[in-house]
């Protein structure tokens, strides 16, 4: 641990920190420059061709995405109006990694798509050996998905006048 303070105290005294930029994905905002530097021993660049396939519904949870610039569209039912669109500074796989490591949607770049990833493994493992990361990027998860949750609750159900039977008109919120 030493030899990372050291190696990161180098980096601070001759260049501004380049790992701020990590601050714009709501999960990190509150991280200490030195945890964004270990956080970003771990993360890799990713690029999608508009068309291509991020992954696949029921396939084991192997990446976490962080968009930085595209669209990406999800497709799963785990979104009340069965798919989203998520674009910059948006981040997918977070919930599958607390939920069973199996992803339940698919996801589709419907644009080019430039993406920074970490694997479930580095993630987990990070915020273990980190505990104060870890409870600030657990926190910030948390509030996101209650957010996420409230918004859920707060839209009244549409009437479909054509065959009486109750339809979500709720579009999935940004998890910014």
């Amino acid at each position: 641990m030493l030899k990372l303070i050291i190696r990161w105290l180098k980096t601070q005294l001759h260049k501004p920190d380049k790992n701020a930029a990590l601050r714009r994905f709501s999960i990190f905002k509150k991280l200490s420059s030195f945890e964004l530097y270990l956080l970003s021993n771990h993360l890799h660049k990713r690029s999608f061709k508009a068309g291509e396939m991020l992954f696949d519904r029921d396939y084991p949870l192997e990446m976490i995405f962080f968009i930085e610039h595209g669209e990406i569209e999800v497709l799963g039912t785990a979104h009340p109006s069965g798919h989203s669109v998520l674009t910059k500074n948006q981040w997918i796989g977070i919930i599958d990694m607390f939920h069973e490591n199996i992803r339940s949607s698919s996801a589709r770049a419907l644009t080019d798509v430039q993406a920074i990833a970490v694997s479930r493994f580095d993630f987990l493992d990070l915020i273990n050996k980190n505990p104060h990361m870890g409870v600030t990027i657990l926190s910030a998860i948390c509030e996101s998905f209650s957010k996420y949750i409230f918004q859920l609750c707060e839209q009244p159900p549409a009437v479909n006048l054509a065959d009486n039977q109750k339809q979500s008109t709720l579009g999935v919120p940004e998890l910014r």
